[in-house]
């Protein structure tokens, strides 16, 4: 619990911190002029482009448990999916939103190795449509933003080769279980051996344990071709929506200069480079590249700033706010259900509310 209050004051204080550094270099009557200018119409495109994406990640999330579980409603997998949007905005890597979803699913009745298996197997699928999304707009965008940004390939080819890394990794866990355990059992010796944890036996046995549950999640999902297909292209369609929100933002301002999949690639390179920053909504972090990516689009005195705060209001706080809604009735709901008959102890910390 006190985590999540140092969390949620660590994403205010990032939000404060960027509306000053906006305000200081921009101006309030820059900043009051565009607003009073903006065509509030696309302001509602791009809150209209949040909702779906909650609404595709809830039904992504629902397809891959119904086959495993047939008694789940769409609603429970909404409520579910919401509450996770607000563990992972509050907490480092969002790292927060999957050991909520699979304590509340349980609570919901479905089987905890289902949820686990479910919740995997989307973020497999979700990484590999990123990697491939990603891939394709730096293909088409290349020497657009090399032109016109400085140090562009250093950066990105970073961001990109991470969430590459990321995705093999992810794959080879369970492809080549063998050489993994091999590997992964060399690197805990190793680090117990210079004295960076005691137990090492202990981290093995564990490290084994999980590396056979995700072995075995990885299996069941190759099984069932048609919904991991399904479940890829509904991501690929979400990411997309997503990305689009900046260039709503774009056209709010009555700009039209730059096309729909030059701003949707400079968003998923924002995505890229920011998604491993170790701060709750990589704060301060994305912002950063926003402006760094997003300059040469807006390039009117005071335009770039209040799309900053806009762009992070719609994708980050409104989630948090919203979120918030669905994880205090899911919190609420728990305690009124109490410990399960098998003696399960209350939800890991990072998933409990703030009072």
């Amino acid at each position: 619990m006190k985590s999540n209050k140092l969390n949620i004051f660590v994403c205010l204080t990032c939000g404060l911190i960027i509306v000053g550094f906006v305000f200081f270099s921009s101006g309030v009557d820059s900043l009051v002029n565009n607003f009073n200018s903006l065509n509030f119409w696309w302001i509602a495109a791009a809150v209209g482009c949040m909702l779906l994406y909650w609404l595709l990640e809830s039904v992504i999330l629902h397809i891959m448990i119904k086959p495993m579980h047939k008694e789940q409603k769409f609603l429970n997998s909404f409520r579910v999916s919401m509450g996770g949007q607000y563990f992972n905005s509050i907490t480092p890597f969002s790292s927060g939103g999957q050991p909520f979803q699979a304590y509340y699913l349980k609570k919901q009745g479905v089987q905890l190795g289902v949820a686990i298996n479910s919740l995997l197997s989307k973020f497999i699928i979700y990484q590999v449509a990123l990697v491939i999304v990603s891939a394709i707009l730096l293909i088409l965008r290349l020497g657009y933003f090399q032109q016109k940004v400085s140090n562009f390939s250093f950066i990105v080819l970073i961001g990109f080769l991470i969430n590459l890394i990321v995705m093999l990794c992810l794959i080879g866990f369970a492809v080549f279980k063998n050489t993994t355990r091999k590997i992964s059992r060399g690197i805990i010796r190793l680090l117990a051996k210079i004295r960076i944890f005691k137990d090492p036996d202990e981290k093995i046995k564990y490290m084994d344990e999980e590396l056979e549950k995700f072995s075995a999640c990885f299996k069941e999902m190759v099984k069932d071709l048609p919904t991991m297909i399904y479940s890829f292209l509904l991501s690929i369609v979400q990411l997309i929506v997503y990305m689009a929100v900046p260039y709503m933002i774009y056209k709010a301002f009555g700009l039209n200069e730059i096309d729909f999949l030059t701003i949707i690639a400079a968003q998923s390179f924002v995505m890229m480079v920011s998604s491993f920053i170790p701060i709750p909504g990589a704060g301060v972090g994305a912002e950063g590249f926003f402006y760094f990516f997003f300059q040469q689009f807006f390039v009117k005195e005071g335009q770039l700033g209040l799309a900053l705060i806009l762009w992070r209001l719609i994708t980050f706080y409104f989630t948090i706010v919203v979120g918030a809604f669905f994880a205090v009735k899911a919190n609420k709901k728990i305690d009124k259900t109490g410990l399960d008959e098998a003696g399960d102890g209350p939800p890991p910390e990072e998933t409990q509310l703030p009072e």
